[in-house]
């Protein structure tokens, strides 16, 4: 796989004419190049050709990520782009995907709040519907799962007391800023459906 995506990357310089960084001595390159993917969520802060700037919650900076055609981007675009991080001097990522995920049809929403390791709402899929007893009283519960920032699925258990109904399938969207952990994260209530019909459909670009 290493070289697979070393020689897309030294084909992107080639076609585009752009000194990518770390691309001067082919053995170190292919030495700082990780074997697996990874994902990148962020705002576009800057497009350049080829080349778009990523403001995200994953690096203290932003982050230079290559594309071998110009991608459908602009600037203040939310984005999540997969392919293979590399290092010279900073790490960036040569991209073998790119999809935006604007408005109800994003993948988060709000601020990224460290304490609860998720943004303020976080949008996914209904997984599991049932019921607790607390006390003498019987009530329902959902599994949410989600897509945390690093682009692994995580799940979140939300307590259901004022009667609300979901079913397994249902896209919804959790308020996570007051989410509590045990064994796994749960929360009482704060919780809303996602009608699809208002979400914006993203655009997704994948190269082989």
């Amino acid at each position: 796989m290493k070289k697979i995506i070393l020689a897309g990357a030294l084909g992107i310089a080639a076609l585009a004419g752009t000194n990518l960084p770390g691309l001067e001595v082919t053995k170190a390159s292919a030495a700082s190049i990780e074997s697996n993917l990874s994902t990148i969520e962020g705002r576009v802060i800057e497009v350049t050709d080829n080349v778009i700037s990523v403001e995200s919650t994953q690096y203290s900076e932003p982050i230079s990520i290559y594309f071998n055609s110009t991608p459908n981007v602009k600037v203040g675009d939310q984005i999540k782009a997969t392919g293979a991080m590399m290092r010279n001097f900073t790490e960036y990522m040569v991209a073998e995907s790119i999809e935006k995920v604007q408005g109800t049809d994003t993948l988060h929403q709000g601020s990224y709040l460290k304490h609860v390791f998720a943004y303020e709402y976080e949008i996914g899929h209904v997984t599991k519907v049932d019921k607790f007893k607390f006390g003498i009283e019987e009530y329902n519960y959902v599994i949410v799962q989600y897509t945390g920032n690093n682009g692994s699925k995580r799940n979140v258990t939300v307590y259901l007391t004022h009667g609300q109904k979901f079913n397994v399938g249902e896209k919804v969207k959790v308020h996570m800023a007051n989410a509590e952990r045990s064994n796994e994260w749960s929360i009482t209530d704060e919780i809303e459906k996602v009608n699809d019909s208002q979400a914006l459909t993203g655009d997704r670009w994948i190269w082989s």
